[in-house]
């Protein structure tokens, strides 16, 4: 696994997502519980920058087509047989670290 940093808990307060391009990747970073996540910021139906979309509580709604998806594990709620490409992702002092090799 190749972590590398791609922003800071500072730039990413709690309650909070962020869409960036990182190594030509679009990636969604949402902190939530004191935990971050990090998916793919591309919506599983037409491929809408999630970013773009809305929180509400634990969920993340689409601005396109409202599919919903739990922030924590990526799973569709709306519909449930839809999936977010998760990143895996660690804090060490401060920063956030993703590997983009690796989708789950």
């Amino acid at each position: 696994m190749t972590f590398k940093k791609i922003a800071t808990l500072e730039e990413l307060w709690q309650g909070e997502k962020k869409g960036m391009i990182v190594e030509g990747k679009h990636v969604l970073l949402i902190h939530f519980n004191e935990a971050i996540y990090a998916y793919e910021d591309r919506c599983a139906h037409k491929g809408v920058a999630l970013s773009e979309g809305t929180l509400s509580g634990q969920t993340l709604i689409c601005s396109a087509h409202h599919w919903q998806y739990d922030i924590c594990s990526g799973k569709g709620t709306n519909p449930s047989s839809a999936s977010l490409k998760k990143f895996p992702v660690r804090v060490d002092n401060g920063d956030i670290l993703v590997d983009l090799d690796v989708v789950t």
